[in-house]
């Protein structure tokens, strides 16, 4: 099933016949289907590179295929569609794709499997717009670069330009085949159309819309972020009597002169569109949603080599809300730790010149069980106290937006807007930011939650020990008890909660030693002490004796 509310996540449970039928299909159809798939794409490989031979890295994008070129692409989708049906699957056309005169473009939604290539074979191999990655994968590599593709990188500025004057080009320009793009820009569960990319709006040209529908009564073939693996992907569906994909074209959208002229809001009209015939919702999330999780996981990482770095936690070293401004130069100082620390640059990342509230921040989502509940309450403490508990400024928030979020400038700005509801473009009301988070950006909140169940104690060992000594006083205070409770038999309890205890104190001692060693040695690890850790393990065990 799919998670409604996120689009990124799809998890699939096979019932137990569900599971027989697998395993008896993967003994008996799967290896079939495999040695067709890889004879299919070993020939359509071969087609792509001979029909790629004598061409330069730049006359792929230069004109269109004509000749003995274009028959082998034609060719090599008959082979693939081929492939598709041997492998079980099953296309149902609905409408009729218009021509490259009527609709330039493409746009194909939801896309939510990599065996949408199958809808690609069916539309004659028209140009994708793909990642770049995608043109060294092998086999479809070569594949993919004979349908003369756009290719994008994603974090590289010039290539979106670069993709966007292509895209242009082709479109206006004569004897080109269409241009087909996914405009979601990453594969989602189905369950709603994710933000449009504007690359396939900017030309201001006729679009078709193409909706893929994958019904089935076990869906095997979501790939998402969040979900099963690609192995498992191929495995389950290979295993299945049949797999039925319908593709149905809408009318091409015409745009008009207002959609010409503002790309946004020609993608969400269209957008709008796709998702009334598919029956679906709209959600403003995206693929770099998850690119901020992950560099969420990457700022957590930091912040816990730094705890690992300090003499006590970070929520005590945070925790006087007067000393949390202060100079950078005297940071090491005011964490206990040299100044030169490399770790300490995520605090400056996090907070940075003077002020150390948005570390405090952090360090609560991670020391508390729910962190946008935490996130919720302590923005409005923290930030300008004086607008009371509900109210926090746009300042404010597009700061802790910014650096807790890890949203650009523009996004953390619009985002403001979007909250303030137009009542005071100056203060956000806390019920707007949690109505925004909740059903607005869910995986904003994903974001956040990188931070629940961290571990900032200082030294593990010092927490082993303190745990092991709250257990032995808890079952000494239990043992006391069931003497008390024994009026008639009191001494010979007793006598047998001495001999426990004295059992448990000495089963005890060698864990209790171990682990005040390694504590020791940290410490003298972290201060550069001379070699006292003997004597100090030696007192130590004295003691304990």
């Amino acid at each position: 099933m799919s998670d409604p509310k996120n689009p990124f996540v799809h998890s699939l449970t096979l019932s137990s016949i569900q599971l027989v039928k697998v395993c008896v299909l993967s003994v008996i159809l799967l290896p079939i289907r495999l040695l067709i798939a890889l004879i299919c794409l070993t020939l359509a490989t071969i087609l792509a590179v001979v029909g790629l031979k004598g061409l330069e890295k730049g006359d792929i994008d230069k004109r269109p295929f004509t000749g003995w070129r274009l028959a082998v692409r034609n060719v090599i989708c008959y082979i693939l569609r081929f492939m598709f049906f041997c492998s079980g699957f099953i296309v149902k056309i609905v409408g009729k794709q218009a021509s490259p005169e009527d609709a330039p473009i493409l746009a194909v939604a939801p896309h939510s499997s990599f065996f949408d290539a199958l809808a690609v074979c069916v539309m004659g191999a028209p140009s994708v717009v793909a990642k770049a990655e995608t043109s060294s994968i092998p086999f479809w590599g070569s594949l993919i670069k004979y349908t003369q593709p756009v290719l994008v990188h994603r974090l590289d500025t010039n290539s979106r330009l670069n993709t966007i004057k292509q895209i242009t080009e082709r479109s206006e320009g004569r004897g080109w085949q269409q241009v087909q793009i996914f405009p979601e820009g990453t594969c989602t569960n189905r369950s709603c159309l994710i933000t449009f990319r504007l690359g396939a709006f900017y030309p201001g040209v006729a679009v078709q819309p193409v909706l893929l529908r994958w019904d089935n009564m076990t869906d095997c073939v979501t790939w998402t972020w969040e979900g099963i693996e690609a192995w498992r992907i191929i495995v389950y569906t290979l295993s299945q009597f049949y797999t039925n994909l319908t593709i149905e074209y809408l009318p091409p959208y015409n745009p008009t002169k207002e959609e010409v002229q503002d790309p946004k809001l020609f993608a969400a009209n269209l957008r709008a569109v796709m998702a009334d015939s598919l029956g679906v919702t709209t959600t403003d999330c995206n693929y770099l949603d998850y690119l901020r999780i992950e560099k969420s996981r990457n700022l957590v990482k930091r912040v816990q080599k730094l705890q690992r770095k300090m003499e006590m936690p970070l929520i005590d070293a945070t925790s006087d809300e007067k000393q949390l401004t202060v100079n950078m130069d005297l940071l090491g100082e005011r964490l206990g730790v040299a100044q030169d620390l490399s770790e300490l640059s995520v605090v400056e990342e996090l907070c940075g010149k003077v002020d150390l509230r948005n570390l405090r921040l952090v360090t609560l989502l991670a020391t508390e069980e729910d962190a946008l509940e935490t996130f919720l309450a302590q923005t409005f403490i923290m930030y300008n106290p004086e607008l009371g508990p509900d109210k926090v400024s746009s300042e404010s928030l597009e700061g802790v937006l910014s650096t807790v979020m890890l949203l650009n400038q523009k996004e953390a700005k619009e985002a403001v807007v979007n909250m303030s509801k137009g009542e005071d473009d100056l203060v956000v009301d806390k019920k707007y930011l949690a109505d925004f988070l909740l059903n607005k950006k869910p995986n904003y909140v994903k974001v956040l939650r990188c931070w629940e169940g961290v571990d900032l104690l200082t030294a593990a060992g010092m927490g082993d020990l303190l745990a092991m000594s709250a257990s032995l006083t808890k079952e000494m205070n239990r043992r006391m008890e069931k003497v008390a409770e024994s009026g008639s038999n009191l001494l010979s309890a007793g006598k047998e909660v001495v001999s426990d205890v004295s059992a448990t104190i000495t089963a005890s001692r060698d864990k209790v030693t171990d682990v005040l060693s390694s504590a020791v040695t940290s410490l003298h690890k972290r201060t550069g002490s001379g070699n006292i850790g003997s004597k100090s393990e030696t007192s130590d065990n004295k003691k304990l004796d």
